[in-house]
């Protein structure tokens, strides 16, 4: 072994130093000041600039023209260098070019991964920041709407008590609380009713995300392997190649003087032909290169499309189903203020009737009238009595939920 690298020691002289121009090269490249950015809440990125093959290949050729000694004159008198030597030594080179080229190529392929990785990293906490800013913001809501029925039912239950007769108060009183309790306690139930089944499909969603993140995994995890054994693959062939000329090159350097010329011509014209082979090889597997990244872009985009298009239809579900939920919460806002300021009339039992009510966008009531009779026009009017009594009408959570005309169950028993 060491007499073969004393035979070649320019040719391991050259390969140590273009290995280490490239290094360097690439070291310096890396820029590891960069300050992080705000989307990523203060944690820091390192930024890589990744060199295309071109600068690589360009600075081997540099540094291999400014440390490849000059060659020496044969002195007058002196036998001139082996021809085969310096076929071998040049083969040499050329391998350790390409060798040093596919090496840079593979980092800048890790590097734009690595940036690919961090970019959607970045991405997903956004998303995950802006869906927890939404999901404070319509608790805030709920509250607020929450605070604000309860004032205003004290504020109806306080009128109310103030307008009833000391001495029908008491009785009325106790209806009134039994049937506040029992109101309250369906709509315990209601809501309990819906909080499990918004976390039944909170769950299931979860779940089907999982599912698809566990896919996307799986594929990618397939992919690289597939990667990894044809990077194997091609490293083998090339290696047997290269074993392969090297043979060669010393059967042609213990050849016979007069064979020298044609054998250095010879090793000349196949180094030139595996040249060509393998630029066509380089090519060819570079257009299959774009072909496969043209592919998995169109996927990325369909996938990307398909996520935007669920996540826009169930986020209008949810508007939809909570714009129904303040809806029946603001008649029911109306029929408690309605029931409340009511003056039952001596005698009447079980009252229910149907009533449409016309109000302007300030709540104030414009018309009513009794749909279906509640048992009699005593009846009627007093109804009709409580609603005026209840002018303004109360205002709905949103401008959009607002009705000029609407129409409620008057159940005050229930």
């Amino acid at each position: 072994m060491l007499e073969k690298i004393g035979e070649h020691w320019r040719a391991v002289l050259l390969a140590v130093l273009v290995h280490a121009g490239l290094a360097a090269g690439l070291l310096f490249s890396l820029d590891f000041l960069q300050p992080a950015s705000r989307g990523n809440q203060g944690e820091s990125i390192v930024e890589a600039s990744v060199m295309s093959s071109e600068q690589i290949d360009a600075m081997a050729a540099q540094d291999q023209t400014e440390r490849v000694p000059p060659k020496r004159q044969p002195e007058p008198g002196t036998p001139s260098t082996d021809t085969a030597d310096k076929a071998a030594e040049q083969q040499q080179a050329e391998r350790e070019q390409a060798e040093a080229r596919r090496a840079a190529r593979e980092r800048r392929a890790q590097a734009e991964a690595a940036k690919r990785e961090r970019a959607e990293q970045a991405a997903a906490e956004k998303a995950r920041a802006r869906e927890k800013a939404r999901a404070e913001a319509r608790h805030e809501a709920a509250e607020k709407a929450r605070q604000r029925r309860q004032a205003e039912e004290e504020e109806q239950k306080q009128q109310a008590e103030a307008e009833q007769e000391k001495a029908r108060m008491a009785k009325e009183e106790a209806a009134r609380e039994k049937a506040a309790k029992e109101k309250a306690e369906a709509q315990a139930k209601a809501k309990a009713e819906a909080e499990r089944a918004k976390a039944k499909a909170e769950k299931e969603r979860a779940a089907k995300a999982a599912e698809a993140a566990k896919a996307k995994a799986e594929a990618e995890k397939q992919a690289e392997a597939k990667r990894q054994a044809a990077a194997e693959a091609a490293r083998q062939k090339k290696e047997q190649a290269a074993e392969a000329a090297r043979k060669r090159a010393e059967a042609e350097a213990r050849a016979e003087a007069k064979a020298k010329a044609e054998a250095a011509a010879k090793a000349k014209a196949e180094a030139e032909a595996k040249a060509r082979a393998k630029a066509r090889a380089e090519a060819k597997a570079k257009a299959e290169a774009a072909r496969r990244a043209r592919e998995e872009a169109a996927r990325q985009a369909a996938a990307r499309s398909q996520l935007e298009k669920a996540l826009a239809q169930e986020a209008a579900g949810r508007q939809a189903a909570a714009n129904q939920r303040a809806l029946a919460g603001y008649i029911q806002a109306i029929r408690n203020k309605v029931e409340a300021n009511w003056i039952r009339p001596p005698g009447a039992k079980d009252v229910t009737c149907k009533v449409h009510v016309k109000q302007l966008p300030g709540g104030q009531v414009v018309n009513v009238r009794v749909v279906n009779s509640c048992g009699g026009p005593a009846l009627d009017r007093s109804v009709e009595q409580a609603i005026y009594k209840s002018d303004p009408l109360p205002s709905p959570p949103s401008g959009n939920l607002f009705q000029s005309d609407i129409e409620f169950t008057f159940r005050p028993d229930s």
